[in-house]
């Protein structure tokens, strides 16, 4: 909650007051609703720090579009009513993490337009509600509830964890989007309190692309766009396995997605689970094992791509989504399948670390009647 006497806390080496020597000093002396605005030190070199968090507080740089540079873990503690925001840090060898206990999504947590150089984003607590937007890291991401919006992760183990046994207090969408993924494993997702939409991201893996167990019966499920691409060859190779939770099953969609691999010959599904699945491209052993509805999906086709995600020559996916105009690409040509097919074409996420404002995502209606009203709503963040 924010206070009457929020004010700005400037961090500066060799500062004279009211400046703060250190970032914990400007910590310990803020109150709800302050800003940690952060100088860098000479040569960038970073403040070398552990930073318990446990206000409402903002951490921002200095310098307009840059990055404020530090080192060391920042542990987030759980309060009902709490928001932390973290936008632009440069952590050379560190990372977030979450302690406390609160009421479920109660402490909210936007880490925005950040670089892990080495280290992990883990917050792993039902009290937290994660917006982690235009990221690049260097290392695995741990969370319960949140959106994972237009990253770039470079995994040690399994690029994004999502898993979660606890009640929400409300039921929406959980949004993984835009993200480019390097892993062994790039999804794995475990939920029935939250709406799943995994549209448009571009995954490299070895073992599972994207693992679901659950989604919400509270509306239809999305798999849609997604590129996932098998680079290793181990035992066993899964680009999309949805495993339900039992009955009654959630509702899933799995559409415009390309699924491929280099050759070799492990066991693999491209694409399993219970729903329904149309305009799908595989080229995988086993491609498609779904339970309810399959329609114009391709098979055993030759699917190459770039090092982006990009499709090079792969006849059948370009052009090859599902033929509405509401999933034509953005030069409103039919729509190409995989992550930059669309208008939520991966090429809206990336580049990152582009300026101080974004507006990270929008949502809208897919068709409108003449004379009515088109509504928009926007996710968006600046300093």
């Amino acid at each position: 909650m924010a206070s009457a006497h929020a004010a700005d806390r400037i961090v500066e080496e060799f500062g004279v007051s009211p400046t703060y020597p250190n970032v914990t000093s400007a910590v310990n002396a803020a109150v709800d609703g302050d800003r940690i605005v952060i100088k860098n030190r000479g040569g960038n070199i970073p403040w070398i720090e552990n930073i318990t968090v446990d206000k409402s507080l903002q951490f921002v740089s200095f310098t307009e579009n840059d990055f404020f540079y530090v080192q060391g873990d920042y542990r987030l503690v759980a309060a009902p009513g709490r928001t932390i925001d973290i936008i632009g840090m440069r952590n050379t060898f560190g990372g977030i993490t979450s302690d406390g206990t609160a009421d479920v999504r109660s402490t909210r947590v936007r880490i925005l337009d950040c670089f892990f150089v080495e280290g992990t984003v883990v917050i792993d607590n039902p009290a937290f509600d994660v917006q982690l937007v235009g990221c690049t890291l260097n290392g695995d991401v741990r969370l319960q509830f949140g959106n994972v919006i237009g990253n770039r992760i470079n995994a040690d183990w399994t690029g994004l964890a999502l898993e979660t046994n606890a009640t929400s207090p409300v039921t929406d969408t959980c949004v993984v989007m835009g993200n480019i993924v390097l892993g062994h494993n790039g999804f794995v997702i475990t939920s029935t309190q939250q709406v799943l939409h995994i549209r448009n991201n571009f995954i490299t893996h070895a073992g599972y692309g994207i693992e679901v167990h659950g989604g919400s019966l509270a509306a239809t499920n999305i798999l849609a766009n997604n590129t996932v691409f098998a680079g290793g060859c181990p035992n066993i190779v899964l680009g999309m396995s949805v495993i339900s939770p039992g009955a009654p099953t959630p509702v899933w969609e799995y559409m415009n997605n390309v699924i491929t691999q280099v050759p070799c010959e492990p066991y693999s599904i491209g694409m399993g689970g219970p729903g329904n699945a149309y305009y799908n491209h595989v080229n995988a052993n086993d491609p498609i094992n779904v339970t309810d509805f399959m329609a114009n999906n391709t098979t055993d086709v030759t699917i190459e791509l770039d090092s982006d995600g990009r499709l090079t020559n792969a006849v059948a996916a370009i052009d090859g989504a599902n033929p509405s105009p509401v999933f034509y690409d953005l030069d409103l040509s039919p729509g190409d399948a995989g992550a930059y097919g669309g208008s939520y074409s991966l090429d809206n996420f990336h580049p990152l670390h582009t300026g101080a404002a974004r507006t990270y995502l929008t949502h809208h209606a897919y068709n409108i009647r003449s004379g009515n009203t088109l509504r928009v709503r926007a996710q968006t963040f600046d300093r």
